[in-house]
């Protein structure tokens, strides 16, 4: 583990490092805004679907964490990438990936592809934008499952895409309005 954690934080960082300006992802792909029970979740051609968080990236990881313990997820590992890139002389706005699972699960999606290993276990990443937003991003079960050839695994596939959106909504704070009380009398 100590030597998996650096690795990732270096692959990261080289990522960040290339003497280019970045351009947002939200700026190169297409992106469709699907409404859900905990608000809009904007979803990118590559998978990826993010929500904007009502809290800063520190609290909605924060956040996050207590929603995955309170769950019954394991946080496999916490990286705050503008605190690694602060260690090389490096700035960068606040980012933040959180890498979490159940094994009981991603096992199974691993048992039907092994290649589903690159991209388990599952992560979010929260970060600011470049309009100052705070956005929280995961990868669609359906795109790692396409991506990956997993086949047979739908119900499990559909009970990882209401997990992640709960935490993620719950996270950024864009938790679903109860249902009304029926407040009839009989």
């Amino acid at each position: 583990m100590r030597f998996i954690l650096p690795t990732i934080a270096s692959f990261a960082l080289l990522a960040c490092s290339g003497g280019e300006e970045a351009v947002a992802p939200e700026e190169t792909a297409d992106v469709e805004v699907v409404e859900s029970e905990g608000g809009e979740v904007a979803s990118f051609g590559n998978g990826v679907q993010t929500l904007v968080s009502d809290a800063g990236v520190e609290e909605t990881a924060e956040r996050l964490e207590a929603t995955l313990e309170a769950n019954g997820f394991t946080i496999v590992a916490k990286l705050n990438h503008a605190e690694n890139a602060a260690t090389v002389e490096l700035n960068m706005s606040p980012a933040i990936s959180i890498f979490f699972g159940k094994p009981e699960v991603g096992t199974h999606l691993m048992k039907s592809a092994p290649s589903a290993a690159l991209d388990l276990p599952q992560r979010m990443a929260i970060y600011e934008t470049v309009e100052g937003e705070v956005a929280i991003a995961y990868n669609s079960p359906v795109w790692l499952a396409s991506r990956h050839g997993i086949e047979g695994e739908d119900a499990r596939l559909d009970a990882v895409a209401d997990a992640l959106e709960m935490l993620a909504t719950t996270a950024a704070g864009q938790l679903p309005e109860p249902p009304e009380a029926d407040n009839k009398e009989e």
